[in-house]
């Protein structure tokens, strides 16, 4: 069982890495990297787990993972799938409902039809009162002897009080009218602001890592994906330390939370070629071959 651990130790050494080197390329703890070159494969998580970090050692230093497993399948534990934990769940797909067409131009058209008819209201009352007073005069004029010209006087200062009442009414309304406009102005504003999207920005791409910049406001709970399609793929994503690993099968995914605090997302695939990557509903394009089983790393800082 210990020529395996040989073979990828000289290897190791062959391409010039310390196991810390190997650490950081393959993101496997330093004391599981041990393990296998020792043959202690009794200390690692489980029996899939050792066929996953030998494969992948083995790709990192220059040897064919998949031969290398083959080769030594007879020696190596039997996978128990039962016996370890995955972060892997199916994926969904969820429809959406859109929203009415008609539905939606009658709410953006809500306040514009609202102040049409407090003009058409004012407008109206104006008149009835403008209609009222003239009836007043006319019937004072015919009822009244020589000395109603006093009391036709009074009539009319009456109904100046009332009209000027009137039109002060008309200015306070169209004050109020103003000043719900400006709120509902204020109002979209603020929602345009909220509804303003993540902004991603490619720093640097290499042939097996690309890193990318993340502006704009950040979901106080969001989600990173890894799905695979028409294959399968050992992957692993690190956030701010904490990391979900393991193979994806043809189908699944393996997901982890993110937050408003995290600052760093490190993110390793197995097998770019079936891959994609999403973060927050948001798909990012990296390195990949749509023929050969390549290793990519994505890493994904927060400003």
């Amino acid at each position: 069982m210990n020529e395996i651990g040989d073979r990828l130790k000289e290897a190791r050494k062959a391409k010039g890495y310390s196991l810390d080197d190997l650490q950081q390329k393959t993101k496997i703890q330093k004391r599981y990297l041990i393990a296998v070159e020792e043959g202690n494969l009794d200390i690692l998580p489980g029996s899939f787990y050792a066929r996953a970090f030998i494969k992948q050692y083995a790709d990192s230093v220059g040897l064919n993972g998949e031969d290398l497993i083959n080769e030594y399948m007879d020696v190596l534990p039997e996978t128990d799938k039962e016996n370890y934990r995955q972060n892997v769940q199916n994926t969904q797909t969820r429809k959406k409902t859109k929203s009415s067409g008609f539905l939606a131009t009658i709410k953006d058209s809500f306040p514009t039809i609202l102040i049409v008819l407090l003009v058409i209201a004012i407008i109206f009352a104006i008149y009835l009162a403008v209609t009222a007073g003239d009836n007043d005069q006319m019937d004072s004029f015919i009822n009244e002897d020589e000395s109603s010209d006093v009391i036709e006087v009074a009539d009319n200062d009456e109904s100046s009080s009332e009209l000027d009442e009137e039109t002060n009414n008309v200015g306070n309304t169209n004050d109020t009218t103003e000043n719900e406009e400006t709120t509902d102005e204020e109002e979209s504003a603020e929602e345009t602001d909220d509804k303003k999207e993540q902004t991603l920005t490619e720093v640097s791409s290499t042939e097996t890592s690309t890193t990318y910049s993340v502006s704009g406001p950040k979901p106080s709970e969001g989600t990173v994906v890894l799905k695979a399609s028409g294959g399968n793929s050992w992957s692993s994503i690190t956030i701010d330390g904490e990391t979900a690993q393991g193979t994806i099968k043809d189908g699944e995914s393996l997901s982890g939370p993110t937050s408003d605090s995290d600052s760093k997302i490190n993110i390793v695939v197995g097998n770019a070629s079936v891959t994609t990557i999403e973060l927050n509903g948001q798909e990012i394009p990296y390195n990949t071959s749509e023929t050969e089983t390549v290793r990519q790393e994505v890493i994904i800082e927060f400003e």
